[in-house]
């Protein structure tokens, strides 16, 4: 089964990869860690497609105040447009607010073959 990264984040407590896979859909592998108990759960989620994807990343209310890795280029202008919308102010530190704004901005300009480059 081919499969590509095409979305890849982030946080203290979670973070995962969405891979297109070959055969049509995404497959998400994820994973929380509870730092009460130090324990960390791993998952594996299927999506049909990417909105369903996206419909459960947003689900995290402050989800762009978690660290992107990589955006396939095909969602790049998708979510500079979801990033345009947010209300970064939820956090009132403004050096939190403009560390996250540029590493999207990175992610969003990296080059589409970066993580292929690393293999």
């Amino acid at each position: 089964m081919a499969k590509e990264l095409y979305f890849d984040i982030s946080s203290e407590d979670s973070g995962g990869s969405l891979y297109r896979l070959g055969e049509g859909g995404f497959t998400y592998n994820h994973s929380t860690y509870d730092s009460d108990r130090d324990e960390v759960k791993v998952f594996e989620t299927k999506f049909a497609d990417f909105a369903a994807f996206w419909q459960d990343l947003i689900k995290d209310r402050e989800w762009y105040y978690r660290h992107p890795l990589f955006v396939h280029p095909e969602q790049r202008d998708f979510v500079r447009e979801k990033l345009s919308k947010v209300d970064w102010s939820v956090h009132p530190d403004k050096k939190w607010q403009e560390s996250h704004q540029r590493q999207w901005k990175k992610v969003l300009s990296d080059p589409g073959t970066y993580y292929a480059s690393q293999a």
